[in-house]
């Protein structure tokens, strides 16, 4: 019986396809223009041709948008999703170009339809449109969350650059603050350059961090601990009197650490460790 009533209100709104693609494009230049003014007027006509068509293939199959029939379907709001959300569109006008779908159904099965059943029509779109409408909105949010893991993962990525200061002698300038997940990113990244490089020393500047904790030292301890484990040695540079202070203050042991106030100082020593000889006045 169920069955019936999908095949019923498939073969109204497809006798008035056009109609309503016509609606829902009308739809979408009232309520979500920032999808008009980036995607264009043609890209939402063809695009609400082809999910109308779509749809009204896979209605007989009921509202269970995870039967087969509403693969081809389901297959389109993704891809837009995807494009939508790398084209920086909001979710909230895609969610609107998905939505404004219902509003087009709905006015030409109350236009066409057996009054009796219109309802119960009703309901069923409603049911149907709302189920698509989440699992776009998902799956847009799936998206913008893998792209700011990309960023986030590049921003990190450039928070702790090693750069070659000489032949076996590497510097990796930190600043801002440090925390576990960014001290973890430098130790890797400090290890994998002293493997590609072969380098002898590595200088750690910390002239550009605000604050040292204990965390912080227990950090640059671990980091230099693996490095020696590589057969390099480590200077941490950068140490200002504010820092030394709180140093001393929290109780800190660095001994264990090759440390100098400033970079030149340190690049002294890394140059001697190394075996380089610098020449000049």
């Amino acid at each position: 019986m169920a069955q019936t009533i999908y095949q019923e209100m498939a073969g109204v709104l497809k006798n008035n396809q056009q109609e309503i693609v016509k609606l829902w494009v009308t739809q979408v230049n009232v309520g979500a223009k920032q999808v008009m003014e980036i995607a264009g007027e043609e890209w939402v006509k063809r695009f609400a041709m082809e999910v109308t068509e779509a749809f009204l293939k896979a209605m007989s199959a009921g509202v269970d948008i995870d039967a087969e029939a509403y693969s081809p379907m389901k297959e389109k709001f993704a891809k837009l999703s995807s494009e939508f959300a790398v084209k920086g569109i909001s979710p909230s006008d895609t969610a609107k170009l998905v939505f404004s779908m219902k509003d087009a159904l709905l006015a030409t099965l109350q236009a066409g339809y057996q009054t009796e059943k219109l309802n119960e029509a009703i309901m069923l779109i409603n049911q149907l449109v709302d189920k698509l409408g989440l699992f776009t909105f998902e799956t847009y949010v799936k998206v913008r969350e893998e792209m700011i893991k990309e960023q986030q993962k590049s921003i990190s990525e450039l928070s702790a650059p090693v750069i070659k200061v000489w032949d076996k002698i590497i510097m990796v300038p930190l600043i801002g603050m440090l925390d576990s997940a960014r001290t973890q990113l430098v130790m890797e990244r400090l290890l994998e350059a002293l493997e590609n490089t072969q380098s002898r020393v590595c200088i750690l500047d910390i002239s550009g961090i605000p604050l040292v904790d204990t965390a912080v030292a227990r950090h640059l301890i671990r980091t230099v601990s693996a490095a020696k484990l590589m057969g390099a040695e480590c200077i941490v540079t950068g140490i200002s009197s504010r820092i030394a202070q709180t140093i001393t203050q929290l109780g800190i042991n660095l001994s264990g650490l090759i440390t100098k106030s400033s970079l030149s100082d340190g690049l002294k020593v890394a140059f001697d460790i190394a075996g380089h000889k610098v020449t000049g006045k």
